[in-house]
């Protein structure tokens, strides 16, 4: 739609997570390599956490692909997981396997043979489930019993567990004691700082770009960290909307005001959110929330207080017309 406007080839801001759009901010980058040798070592179950937009299904993403060759990779989201049987079926399809017309113990079964039953061409399954923080606690059980399924000394399941901060309290509660101790590795993510977020744009434009290309502005990249807080997701929201913006009115280059109007439309706001005005255009009176001033000809009713007479109170009167 606009990338001929930049000079892009394709777009740089996709709505989905992508792989090939990884960029190495530090929280994220620091856990995937925690990741990567968890899983390389079998040394443990594993856990992400994060807020929402913070990267976590990207993540996800990434160790797939990095593992697709050496590892049978079964990637879940939570979302519709509500029973053990459903968490099963969900694995076995993950692998290619029957999981239709089976009841829970006939689908484990299935499993186990399938996972001890590897040759040496596998080092095992890795298994990504992304929202764990929804699992009930049958399902956080059942993925406690496949880390403990072996073969020839090596475990067979490898398990990373990605979801928000409650996903932690799950696995403090005492009936997963045995499973918390499992954990071999914990990691954390965080929204990008003011210099990551400026060389993420940098970098997504530079990706999808033919030829050199400087589409943002230095000041725009600031403005854009300032409305997101370098969560990723609204960086990719409100960048995408800019860039749509600008096309439409044929201009080059993003500038802050720009974004400002893009994080205004995004946020359904009637004004951008940052109160400087744009330099040549006048100032605008700032709406502060308070109370609102009467129409003319229009009464406020105040609520009366009680009172043992049966007369109302002066409060309980309209207010004198303006």
């Amino acid at each position: 739609m606009y990338e001929t406007s930049f000079g892009l080839v394709k777009r740089p801001f996709a709505p989905a997570p992508r792989g090939d759009c990884y960029y190495p901010a530090a929280t994220i980058e620091a856990a995937r390599q925690t990741l990567v040798r968890c899983i390389q070592r079998a040394e443990g179950a594993a856990m992400v956490v994060g807020p929402t937009g913070a990267g976590k299904t990207l993540l996800c993403l990434v160790l797939a692909e990095h593992f697709r060759n050496t590892l049978d990779v079964v990637y879940l989201s939570s979302d519709g997981l509500r029973n053990r049987r459903a968490l099963l079926q969900g694995i076995l399809h993950g692998l290619g396997k029957p999981y239709r017309g089976m009841d829970e113990g006939e689908l484990r079964i299935v499993l186990a043979d399938y996972l001890t039953g590897l040759g040496p061409a596998s080092a095992g399954m890795l298994l990504l489930i992304d929202e764990a923080h929804t699992l009930p606690m049958g399902c956080l059980n059942e993925l406690r019993m496949l880390t403990s399924v072996a073969a020839d000394g090596q475990p067979r399941t490898r398990l990373v567990l990605a979801g928000a901060s409650l996903l932690e309290e799950r696995l403090a509660h005492p009936k997963l004691d045995s499973f918390s101790q499992r954990l071999a590795a914990r990691c954390y993510l965080e929204a990008m700082t003011r210099q990551e977020t400026q060389a993420y744009i940098e970098a997504q434009v530079a990706r999808s770009a033919d030829q050199a290309s400087a589409a943002f502005a230095p000041e725009a990249c600031q403005a854009v960290y300032q409305a997101t807080g370098g969560v990723p997701r609204l960086v990719n929201q409100v960048c995408d909307q800019a860039l749509v913006l600008a096309a439409g009115a044929g201009q080059t280059k993003i500038d802050a005001a720009r974004v400002q109007e893009a994080w205004a439309n995004l946020q359904q706001l009637p004004s951008p959110w940052n109160a400087e005005p744009v330099k040549g255009q006048p100032a605008t009176e700032a709406i502060e929330f308070g109370a609102l001033e009467e129409e003319p000809g229009e009464t406020a009713a105040v609520a009366p207080e009680p009172a043992p007479a049966a007369s109302p109170s002066p409060a309980a009167e309209a207010a004198p017309e303006s």
